[in-house]
């Protein structure tokens, strides 16, 4: 998978270090193009650990102002993307110790997580033109039911794309761990979406017709791709 530390030019041809020494030499409005750049990542990020739009939305912003007042602190341009999500996982951590609903797991814990039952999910069947859209939301909320350790590592690895060692260094988890709670990952949601059909009374080559099953197809493919 790709490595998106560092993402690309913005429409006026800007990377993210000019951009930045620009907002360093004063000029507030290249701060625009970055956020623009990663609004999205760290929306992901923040939503995967505190699983509510609304606050993660709040999240994001905090992050963009921490960081807007710190950026004189950033040593390397170049990883403005990690530094940048490493705030806005500390924010959105310290949003859920706050609220009580974090709970730490370590590894010993992780290893039997497999072994727990999966709760249904609450989705409708894909069904004709609806199939995309119904089956992205099923996707969601099999991402949702995801143990907090391994939710927020599928994210940034699978949908956003960021390579194990820009992973492990947002998360400051050892590669290997990225690595393990990955595949654990997509082997609970591949189990989530095969108990879905069963549960549906439905095989997964009559799921929706050819175009639901291609889709299916192509979703399990991808979580079972190489690391």
């Amino acid at each position: 998978m790709k490595n998106t530390a560092a993402r690309p030019p913005d429409a006026n041809g800007r990377s993210d270090v000019l951009l930045l020494a620009d907002v360093l030499a004063g000029n507030l409005e290249s701060y625009e193009g970055i956020m623009r750049h990663y609004n999205q990542r760290l929306f992901r990020l923040a939503r995967s650990i505190v699983t509510d739009d609304a606050e993660a939305m709040d999240i994001v912003q905090e992050t963009f102002i921490t960081a807007y007042e710190r950026l004189s602190d950033l040593k390397d341009p170049e990883a403005l993307g990690t530094w940048l999500s490493r705030i806005a996982r500390n924010a959105a951590l310290m949003r859920l110790r706050k609220n009580r609903r974090y709970q730490y797991m370590d590894e010993s814990n992780l290893d039997n997580v497999l072994e727990m039952s999966v709760r249904p999910v609450r989705q409708q069947l894909p069904d004709g033109e609806l199939a995309n859209l119904q089956l992205r939301r099923l996707l969601e909320d099999c991402v949702d039911e995801l143990p907090d350790a391994f939710r927020v590592v599928f994210v940034l690895r699978a949908i956003e794309q960021c390579s194990v060692n820009v992973t492990a260094e947002i998360l400051d988890i050892p590669e290997a761990t990225v690595k393990t709670r990955f595949h654990r990952a997509r082997r609970l949601i591949q189990q989530q979406l095969l108990e879905y059909s069963d549960a549906a009374g439905i095989g997964v080559h009559e799921f929706a017709g050819d175009r639901c099953d291609a889709i299916v197809r192509n979703v399990l493919r991808i979580l079972r791709g190489s690391l």
